[in-house]
């Protein structure tokens, strides 16, 4: 049954709404959370049907996973607990109590005599049963007679007390509150009634927690990514939740809210039709059992009635088709565990796309993009296998399969990095292939004849970089991935080549099944990003950033005495491309880590939220020349002692400093450099870095000092030359998170870090949002013939660069 209410309006959101539901209240909320051991640490994931959606007739059908929330397995996971931290700082402002001490249960002492009663159908009182236990209170709960023992298993399992009544869900609610008013103890419930809407509120605002991680990487300025919003019923808690979110954000460019219930427990449908608070006609026992609620929430009606704009209901043998629809990848889409209650949004999309004028009056056409929120996974597990035909730890094992499946082909990939490490190829497995020498040439002309196989646009600048292009269905800024595949002289096979050739693959994989993307997707190869024989490194990116002149860097004079721009036409790769052309709309780089902490820590993931900052200097040290043996110590003017002195002291420098400041004396040359003879000059390198830019300069001043003092006492002079000096790049928040969560989807172990090493992204962050994922590198070792990373680790990286990129390159471009 579908009723489209005529209350519905596109304007903004009320005022007299945000003072007591709104974003910020929302986004504090999740703060709160974000520590709590029994949640996931990061969003659940948001799954792409494209199969699916293309069944029913819509552009896109995403489906946003709380089965994945935390072993609560529900969307509730985010209510109670929030309401009943608030309802404790409520009520004892006095302490200066925190969430986080709360939580920790660093309060049990004070709360032990403190109680909480909830009535529930099985997710709400197992949260709250989970609070509870974490800050030390009671915790009481309230059992209809259609609650299973399946459900009430693990309620108390987290120590709540279990209260069994004969009723159903609404009788249920009467008697938590009869409870709490005989015994002074606390209601935490999600439905509101005449003098009780403060916990309802904090309740409903954490269910708010879902549309704040769907739309935080949603572009400011952007239209919102979802022209229809598919939410479950019940008393309209969730449903109030998430449309006071959207509404908020978007105004009268919110998206079409569809609200569904079971076709016995049609509280809000009969609310619309009434325009009131109303109750439901049917008998309340349904499949769906957290949707099972016979009376509204005044306080939920308040954001419904205004916003809503379809009022629909589903059978329960609806809702059983769509759990198992869900749980099979039906169309060929991925496998999501979703329960009973968690299916009833594509029961609701399926019913709609079946009857051609239900689509009509919700507006759902060919370009729809539908949200849909399974809010549970099978928190009934017999109940589950009996409808889904399988567990639930089945289908989770499907799910991993089909990633596994469905993703970039390890075998390609790794044979397109062997094939090109052959260029080049050195003894013990490396690779040399310094910039703009005939093997750099050899790897150019591999990795365009690659490019253009796979049918991309092949374009090089008038430096030398190289840009393969792909098509999007519009002329969007477009989405570029890449790095560089020149290499130091004992360089591996992995460091730079691993990016660009996952960025082909990844191409790959969209032609095999002929996946177009909203916007062009770049894959690039930048020139001279070592700087082993031309100066500075990243000089293809920074370049292209606006970052260095390009006749300069054409004018660089190599250590084999070659000038670049000429390198550039003798190996053909001078082109005629302006330098910059593409500014793209984002910019993420694949690399191995080339350091020892992923593999040290056992994960399969770096998401690189910043860069350090690089200071190089090279210095000369004149002092003077004297016999060995017969000169004094306290009469030397001896240039190889000052350079020692620098090494030891910059070593130190960076111990003292600590954090992410390292220091490193790599070069040293001595004249005449004999056994016999004190050293008149010595040149030597330092590398300062730092995450830090403050932190950085402090260090080169100290550094600064050091030498003037050093002069001084030793009778020599000192100069200093600045090789490449680069800031501090803090990468793109937005990307760093689509990085964990797609790794958090996949069930690969992530961290966010720093990067030690200087990479293209790091230029390409002036410009453009970017960020980099990292994979481990065994030992830590590159620049390196051992330089290795095991191939599962290679398709992993792979495989959440695909991810990120398909998740960029199908948004639309920013409003006007």
């Amino acid at each position: 049954m579908l009723f489209t209410n005529p209350h519905a309006q596109r304007r903004a959101y009320d005022l007299s709404l945000s003072e007591v539901m709104n974003i910020a209240r929302g986004q504090e909320s999740r703060r709160w959370l974000s520590g709590w051991s029994r949640l996931a640490p990061h969003p659940t994931p948001a799954w792409p049907l494209p199969r699916l959606a293309a069944r029913l007739g819509v552009a896109q059908v995403v489906v946003k996973d709380e089965s994945k929330r935390s072993t609560l397995g529900s969307f509730k996971a985010l209510g109670a607990p929030v309401a009943l931290l608030r309802l404790v700082l409520r009520r004892w402002p006095q302490r200066g109590w925190t969430p986080a001490d709360l939580l920790a249960g660093r309060h049990a002492d004070a709360l032990r005599g403190f109680v909480v009663v909830s009535a529930t159908d099985g997710n709400h009182g197992r949260a709250l049963a989970a609070a509870a236990q974490s800050i030390g209170c009671r915790c009481v709960i309230v059992l209809h007679a259609q609650v299973s023992e399946e459900r009430e298993a693990p309620i108390a399992a987290l120590g709540a007390e279990i209260v069994r009544i004969r009723g159903n869900y609404d009788e249920s609610v009467e008697e938590a509150a009869r409870l709490a008013r005989a015994n002074d103890w606390e209601v935490v419930s999600d439905t509101s009634y005449e003098g009780y809407e403060d916990v309802p509120r904090d309740v409903m605002q954490g269910y708010g927690i879902l549309a704040d991680e769907l739309l935080e990487d949603s572009p400011a300025g952007a239209p919102c990514p979802f022209t229809h919003v598919i939410v479950q019923g019940g008393v309209g808690g969730l449903a109030a939740g998430v449309v006071s979110h959207f509404w908020e954000r978007y105004g009268a460019a919110r998206p079409t809210f569809i609200v569904v219930e079971p076709e016995q427990a049609d509280c809000l449908l009969q609310s619309a039709r009434s325009g009131r608070p109303d109750r439901a006609t049917g008998s309340v026992d349904s499949v769906m059992a957290g949707l099972a609620c016979g009376d509204t929430s005044p306080l939920a009606w308040r954001f419904l009635q205004p916003a809503v704009d379809v009022f629909m209901t589903v059978t329960d043998a609806q809702a059983e088709h769509a759990v198992r629809t869900l749980a099979g990848g039906d169309a060929g889409d991925v496998p999501v565990l979703s329960g009973e209650s968690g299916a009833a949004g594509l029961a609701a999309l399926q019913a709609l796309a079946a009857d051609p004028e239900a689509r009509h009056a919700a507006g759902l056409g060919a370009e729809a993009r539908v949200l849909l929120l399974s809010t549970e996974g099978a928190t009934a597990p017999g109940v589950y296998r009996a409808i889904a035909g399988r567990s639930g730890e089945e289908v989770v094992a499907a799910q991993a399969e089909w990633l596994r499946r469905e993703g970039i082909a390890g075998r390609d990939l790794m044979a397109r990095i062997e094939a090109h490490a052959a260029i080049g190829a050195i003894e013990g497995g490396g690779v040399c292939r310094i910039a703009l020498t005939d093997a750099d040439r050899q790897g150019r002309d591999q990795l365009v004849r690659w490019m253009k196989e796979l049918g991309l646009d092949v374009r090089v600048d008038r430096l030398g970089n190289i840009f393969g292009i792909r098509a999007g269905t519009t002329d969007a800024a477009p989405v570029m991935t890449g790095s560089h595949i020149d290499t130091v002289a004992t360089g591996g096979r992995y460091d730079g080549n691993y990016g660009v050739m996952a960025g082909l693959e990844v191409i790959r994989w969209l032609d095999a099944r002929q996946r177009r993307t909203l916007r062009p997707i770049v894959v690039a190869a930048f020139t001279n990003e070592e700087g082993v024989r031309f100066m500075p490194d990243m000089m293809g990116s920074l370049v292209h950033a606006g970052g260095y002149p390009l006749d300069a860097a054409l004018d660089t004079t190599g250590t084999d005495g070659a000038r670049l721009g000429d390198e550039l036409a003798r190996i053909g790769y001078a082109g005629d491309m302006e330098c910059g052309s593409i500014v793209p709309h984002a910019f993420v780089e694949l690399h191995i880590e080339q350091g020892p902490v992923l593999e040290a820590e056992g994960l399969a993931i770096g998401a690189v939220q910043d860069l350090q900052g690089i200071s190089w200097q090279e210095l000369s040290i004149a002092g003077q020349s004297n016999h060995a043996g017969t000169t004094p110590m306290r009469m030397r003017h001896d240039a190889g002692y000052c350079a020692a002195a620098v090494a030891v002291f910059v070593r130190e420098l960076a111990k003292r400093y600590g954090g992410s400041q390292v220091a490193t004396v790599g070069a040293i040359g001595l004249h005449p450099n004999l056994v016999n003879v004190i050293a008149a000059r010595a040149t030597l390198t330092v590398d300062l870095r730092n995450a830090d830019e403050a932190l950085l300069k402090q260090a080169e001043a100290e550094l600064d000092a050091f030498l003037r003092a050093l002069e001084q006492q030793e009778g020599v002079a000192i100069e200093a030359r600045r090789l490449a000096r680069f800031e501090p790049v803090k990468f793109d928040e937005r990307l760093v998170r689509r990085i964990e969560a797609s790794a958090h989807a996949r069930g690969l172990p992530v961290r966010r870090m720093t990067s030690g090493a200087g990479h293209d992204a790091q230029m390409m962050a002036r410009i453009c949002p970017a960020a980099m994922v990292f994979v481990p590198s065994v030992r830590g070792i590159s620049h390196n013939p051992k330089e290795h990373t095991a191939p599962a680790d290679l398709l992993q990286g792979a495989n959440v660069l695909l991810d990120v990129l398909l998740a960029l390159a199908d948004e639309p471009p920013r409003g006007p």
